[in-house]
């Protein structure tokens, strides 16, 4: 008996666009990672040369390291900060503590506002020149700060602002997924005499798991392509003794110049990170 796929003609048209702009792109990024290419002219072929030269080269293995160190510090505190802190507030939303819905609205706002923009809005309030921060700082017989151009407190800032810009999103899965567990169940807690504590170290907690490992890979992958907030606030440079330096900026600038030989290096830059080739919505690399 022949079967029947008349879903081939549903998913076809999805699957030829998302390889075109999706797959093909990266095959091509990796290619080029074996490559010596400025963008223009003839490509030649240097095999693993690249490669080698990210963890060897004594001027480029520095600041690659010190970006990928970057990315792991960003990732514990997506981890251990912010992603406790999306759980946390969606239970306090859950329970409806006092003022929930403004609550509700505040916590999303802030993520339906594009990265460019908070940039910006940050730049003015902790410009060390402009800034209101430090105006008001001095007013109060506070010493003034470089902020974002201070090592010792650029990254502390970009936490923030993802906390206050980012979050939005994973609380809203969080409280999404506790108004899907089942009122009997919570009912029944209530009247065995369950606590409040023991409601959500026994029922919410394990029901809740799902979208713990989902809000974690989603923020894993974004905590390892993070580029636009550091971009903007540090520049292609990655900030002051490379304090915002992570690794998409570090091989945007090698791709596109200022870099290792001073000149555009699409082999160098953009082979070894794909997903620079623009042509699909989430392109991590362009600046917004």
């Amino acid at each position: 008996m022949k079967k029947n796929r008349n879903y081939l003609f549903f998913i076809t048209p999805g699957f030829i666009l998302y390889t075109i702009f999706v797959v093909a792109p990266i095959l091509y990024v990796l290619f080029l990672g074996f490559t010596d290419w400025s963008g223009m002219g003839s490509i030649n072929f240097v095999g693993i040369k690249n490669f080698i030269t990210i963890f060897t080269d004594e001027r480029f293995a520095p600041t690659f390291f010190n970006a990928i160190k970057n990315n792991m510090k960003y990732l514990l505190c997506v981890w251990l900060i912010i992603t406790p802190f999306q759980y946390l507030v969606a239970y306090f939303l859950f329970i409806k503590i006092p003022a929930h819905k403004y609550i509700k609205f505040m916590v999303f706002l802030p993520y339906v506002i594009s990265s460019t923009i908070v940039s910006f809005f940050a730049t003015l309030i902790f410009d060390p020149n402009i800034g209101f921060l430090n105006d008001f700082l001095t007013k109060i017989g506070l010493p003034a700060r470089g902020w974002f151009g201070d090592p010792n407190w650029a990254f502390k800032l970009l936490i923030l602002l993802v906390l206050w810009q980012g979050s939005g999103s994973g609380i809203m899965i969080f409280y999404s997924n506790f108004m899907d567990i089942p009122q009997e169940v919570m009912e029944a807690s209530r009247i065995d005499g369950c606590t409040e504590w023991q409601r959500f170290w026994h029922i919410l907690l394990p029901l809740s798991l799902p979208s713990c490992a989902s809000i974690i890979t989603m923020s894993t992958i974004w905590a390892l392509a993070v580029f636009d907030l550091p971009y903007i606030l540090g520049g292609s440079n990655g900030g002051v003794n490379g304090s915002l330096d992570f690794a998409n900026t570090v091989f945007y600038r090698y791709t596109f110049g200022s870099g290792l030989n001073g000149k555009s290096d699409l082999g160098f830059g953009g082979g070894n990170l794909p997903g620079y080739v623009c042509g699909y919505a989430d392109c991590y690399l362009c600046p917004e």
